[in-house]
Formats: C-alpha cells, sequence, structure tokens
C-alpha cells in the first residue's frame, strides 16, 4: 500500500514548506533542496517511516539526483524523497537519522564523486584513491580488453 500524496505533504509541512510531493509511478515522491533533504528524512521518521531502505544516485547530466527510499513496516507503504547535487558536491550524512545509510552513502559518494560530509567513516568501498566516479556519464566505459589487460 502506498501513502497519499496528502499525507506525505502533513508530515513534511512543518519542517519542510518546500517540498514539492506528487504521486508517481515510482510512488509518492517528495522533492525537496539538499539543504532540507536532513529534515524532510526526521519529519518522514516521525510521521513514521521507521526505516530507510536505500539511497541511489543518478547522473542527469546536469546534477546528480539523490533518491532515499523509506518505509514503514506498521503501514505496509514506502515514499520518496528526491534531491539534487552539484557534481562534486558535499553530501551531509543522514546516518544519525537513518543508520542503515552509512554503506549506501559511501557507495553513492564514491560512484558519483561526491564528497560525505560529517559521516563516521567515509573512506571508499568498491575503488581507490585516483579512480574516477564510474557512475558519472563522462566516464568512458571501459572495454572488455582494457579491463582484461589493466
Amino acid at each position: 500500500m502506498q501513502p497519499r500524496a496528502d499525507d506525505i505533504r502533513t508530515a513534511l509541512a512543518g519542517g519542510v514548506p518546500d517540498a514539492e510531493v506528487a504521486e508517481t509511478t515510482l510512488g509518492v515522491v517528495a522533492r525537496v533542496p539538499l539543504g532540507m533533504v536532513l529534515d524532510a528524512l526526521r519529519a518522514l521518521q516521525a510521521a513514521g517511516f521507521e526505516s530507510l531502505v536505500d539511497l541511489d544516485g543518478t547522473d542527469t547530466g546536469e546534477l546528480i539526483e539523490l533518491t532515499y527510499r523509506v518505509r514503514s513496516y506498521a503501514h505496509g507503504a514506502e515514499a520518496y524523497v528526491k534531491t539534487t547535487i552539484a557534481y562534486d558536491g558535499e553530501l551531509l550524512s543522514a546516518w544519525e537519522v537513518y543508520p542503515a545509510v552509512l554503506m549506501p552513502e559511501r557507495e553513492t559518494a564514491e560512484l558519483l564523486g561526491l564528497t560525505l560530509a560529517e559521516h563516521p567513516n567515509p573512506k571508499r568501498l568498491l575503488t581507490t584513491d585516483g579512480v574516477e566516479p564510474l557512475l558519472r556519464k563522462s566516464v568512458a566505459v571501459r572495454t572488455r580488453e582494457e579491463v582484461r589487460f589493466s
């Protein structure tokens, strides 16, 4: 069961008045400014969305779009918080709101070239220093031979 957009709008009204909430094919999505992400996540947690399921990022060609998926097990509902961040931007960690975000934040930051702020362990997970952000559109896809013989 998906929450209604009005329920999410009400949950965000006090702390995130600039949120744009809509029902989409994905479900209920709240688009918020980058500086309001933690406020939105806190508001949703207070509204019964007790778990962060995932965080992912997408290179749109102009910005990085981040999507936080939160879930209420009590209500069997999920909602999404979306925001955008500039290339090489600084992402404020949400780990104190949802501790489950620790690893997805590291992975997203590493693969999209973001800097993590206030994260307790912002080290790389998958690559070493100097490796380009592999999920950016500007990074060329390597051929099988390049991967195999490098």
